[in-house]
C-alpha cells in the first residue's frame, strides 16, 4: 500500500501540520492512512523521526472538542519545521500539492465544525459531575451523577451537536420541524 517514502511522508506531514492549525495526532494520522497513500508504519516512523528531530511540537491539553479519545494535542511546526517547510514547498510536484491542499481544506473544515460544538466535564463537588456543553447557539451546563454518563453526554454533543442544538430550541420555541 505504501508507495511513499519516508522522506515523502515527512514532507506530506510536515506540510499538513504547517498549514491546519490545531490539528491533533489522530486526525494526523487517519487522514494520512486514509488519502495520502501512507501505511502506518511509515507514518509512525516518519512523525517519530520529526519530533525527535525537533521538526514538530506536540502540546497536551484539554480543548473541549475531544475529536478522538486522549485527543486533546495540538501539533505544530517548530522554527525549524517551518524553515525546512519552506525550503522544500517549491520542489513539490504540482498533483502531490493539489493533494495535500485539499488534505487540508477537509481537515480545517473538521476543525471549524468540532470547535462549534465544544463539551467538557469535571467534579462538581458534591459527587457529581458539571457537564458544559456550548455552541454557537446554545450554552447548557447539566449535572450528572454518573461520569460515565457525563462522557456520553459530551460526546454525543461534540457529534451531533448541530441536530441536538436544532431539536433543543425547536423544543422550547415549540416551532415545527420543518423551520
Amino acid at each position: 500500500m505504501s508507495d511513499l517514502s519516508s522522506a515523502d511522508a515527512k514532507v506530506h506531514i510536515l506540510y499538513i501540520v504547517g498549514h491546519v492549525p490545531g490539528i491533533s495526532y489522530h486526525m494526523l494520522m487517519d487522514k494520512c492512512l486514509s488519502s495520502l497513500y501512507m501505511d502506518f508504519f511509515t507514518f509512525s516512523k516518519a512523525y517519530q523521526e520529526l519530533i525527535a528531530g525537533n521538526l514538530m511540537d506536540m502540546t497536551r491539553g484539554e480543548n473541549g472538542m475531544g475529536e478522538a479519545i486522549g485527543g486533546t494535542e495540538q501539533l505544530t511546526l517548530s522554527a525549524g519545521g517551518v524553515a525546512v517547510l519552506e525550503d522544500i514547498v517549491p520542489s513539490i510536484n504540482l498533483e502531490v500539492l493539489s493533494h495535500l491542499d485539499s488534505a487540508c481544506r477537509e481537515l480545517n473544515a473538521k476543525i471549524a465544525d468540532l470547535a462549534r460544538f465544544t463539551a467538557s466535564s469535571e467534579p462538581s463537588g458534591d459527587g457529581k459531575v458539571a457537564v458544559k456543553l456550548l455552541s454557537d447557539d446554545i450554552s447548557l451546563e447539566i449535572t450528572c451523577s454518573d461520569p460515565s454518563l457525563a462522557d456520553i453526554i459530551c460526546d454525543n454533543w461534540r457529534q451531533q451537536g448541530q441536530k441536538l442544538s436544532d431539536t433543543i430550541i425547536r423544543t422550547l420555541t415549540d416551532t415545527p420541524e420543518e423551520i
